[in-house]
């Protein structure tokens, strides 16, 4: 991946990746609650989480599914909701860096599901 490929967490590069895969992606589920449907969307996010005291903890987290509003990771690590962190979400075709908002964070069988939204500028 080349630098350039590495963008700002922005709602039209949301955009412009979740269309660069409408011709091959699945149909997206319900919105329900949600401002926008998510569509599935593998891959991996990195979560810097802030530390009380010392140096920020680095999270590696699996991307469940993707919207122009938000994520869904799958993490080992349990999020406070309503905290902010700066994340990274990797794609073949770039990545996006910017801070997303812990909306949800339910335990699992392995982990942890966790809802984060996009806090764009």
């Amino acid at each position: 991946m080349d630098a350039d490929e590495i963008v700002p967490l922005t709602r039209d590069a949301v955009r412009r990746l979740l269309a660069s895969r409408s011709e091959t992606a699945p149909t997206p589920g319900a919105p329900g609650k949600r401002l926008a449907p998510r569509w599935p969307f593998p891959g991996a996010v990195e979560i810097w989480v802030p530390a009380q005291s010392g140096p920020e903890a680095h999270v590696i987290a699996t991307l469940h599914d993707l919207s122009e509003s938000g994520v869904g990771v799958r993490s080992d690590v349990e999020l406070e909701p309503g905290t902010v962190h700066s994340i990274a979400v990797h794609q073949p075709e770039l990545s996006l860096h910017g801070q997303a908002t812990v909306r949800h964070c339910t335990p699992r069988r392995t982990g942890y599901h966790i809802g984060m939204q996009f806090n764009f500028d």
